[in-house]
């Protein structure tokens, strides 16, 4: 027998089937999100990279736009778009908590109950290989897609929207980063999120605010951003301005790599900016309480995050990706990149500090 869901919501570009990404979809199709409707063209939607044109900032709305919006927030509410990481790479306590190894997937069991319940679905977990077909065959005749996990790759989570005999079908995942090819094998799942009814969100606006905070915390605790000034600065201990040339790029590498992660203080952003006057405030309102937001009490905080401070780090990122592919190691000067590297990431570590200022500050609020 076969039976296919009718699932045509896209997959969005700023990274591959992570949870979170496959998640978002899974979520649009179940509240019926309108996105069949498109009010510019977006080349996205041909499975082209994005252009920045900017519509999607000014309130347009295509379908990719929409998942993006909703990635977003359920990436920067549970933390996931918080995290900073070590310059040695060794994964954070908070990496641990949120992401399955150093694939920043958000996939974890803990990640995974925190979406669902702020969300508002039951769910269940299965991990019984001999019972998966049963339990997809009855989710697909009921309507319901179900999520899955394979067992290897960089982006483990697949979305399975029906069956063909012994054959799984997922739909198609363009869009999304290294996007996988067809569906997997019954032998190639590891787990599935089998989604049960809609109930009252076990997790409201002050929880994800929390979680923000208590990943924040920690970052600040563990002085993250000191490692990477310490192996960047000329005048510190283990000084930039002593190594040989070799160190030099391996260390700038490091601290661009680190930059590509950084990015996520873009997701974090998009999340406060919609509840700026620009039109698109309200676009969340569906979910929990986030429509507190719109009360002025939080105007000042969410016009600081979105532009001042994450909009800042966005920009600060980029340039030191753009310092450490433009960089000469041939030349003199190049050697005291590293103190500009210093003074930038001095920043971009105050703006974390001050985001988490105004989240505490947004959270004594909704406590009153």
């Amino acid at each position: 027998m076969k039976n296919v869901l009718d699932f045509i919501i896209p997959f969005n570009g700023f990274c591959g089937t992570t949870f979170i990404n496959c998640f978002t979809s899974v979520y649009m199709y179940l509240e019926k999100i309108n996105v069949g409707k498109s009010d510019y063209y977006c080349r996205q939607l041909d499975g082209k990279s994005c252009n920045s044109c900017g519509n999607c900032g000014k309130g347009g709305s295509t379908p990719i736009s929409v998942q993006e919006r909703y990635f977003f927030l359920f990436d920067t509410m549970s933390g996931r778009s918080s995290l900073r990481c070590r310059f040695n790479g060794e994964p954070t306590d908070m990496e641990k908590l949120i992401c399955e190894a150093d694939l920043y997937d958000g996939g974890t069991d803990n990640n995974i109950e925190f979406i669902f319940g702020f969300a508002g679905y039951k769910y269940s977990k299965l991990t019984e290989s001999g019972a998966f077909k049963q339990a997809i065959a009855t989710s697909i005749d009921a309507g319901i897609p179900v999520l899955a996990k394979v067992k290897s790759g960089d982006a483990r989570f697949r979305v399975i929207i029906g069956y063909d005999g012994d054959a799984l079908i997922c739909p198609d995942f363009t869009n999304a980063q290294r996007k996988p090819e067809g569906a997997p094998a019954y032998d190639e799942l590891d787990a599935l999120y089998i989604i049960g009814d809609k109930t009252e969100p076990r997790y409201k606006l002050i929880d994800g605010l929390s979680r923000i905070r208590q990943v924040m915390e920690y970052n600040a605790n563990e002085k993250l951003w000191d490692d990477y000034t310490e192996k960047i600065g000329t005048f510190t201990s283990d000084s930039f301005g002593n190594c040989d040339i070799d160190e030099k790029k391996a260390r700038m590498k490091r601290v661009a790599d680190t930059m590509w992660h950084t990015f996520n203080c873009h997701n974090f952003a998009e999340v406060f900016r919609k509840y700026r006057d620009d039109g698109s405030a309200g676009v969340y309102d569906g979910i929990g309480d986030m429509d507190k937001l719109r009360a002025p009490e939080f105007k000042g905080y969410i016009d600081a995050i979105s532009g001042p401070l994450y909009g800042y780090t966005h920009d600060l990122a980029w340039a030191l990706i753009g310092l450490e592919e433009c960089a000469d190691w041939t030349r003199h000067a190049a050697g005291y990149f590293g103190e500009m590297a210093q003074l930038t990431l001095l920043r971009i570590a105050m703006n974390d500090k001050e985001t988490l200022a105004a989240i505490m500050e947004m959270i004594k609020i909704l406590e009153r």
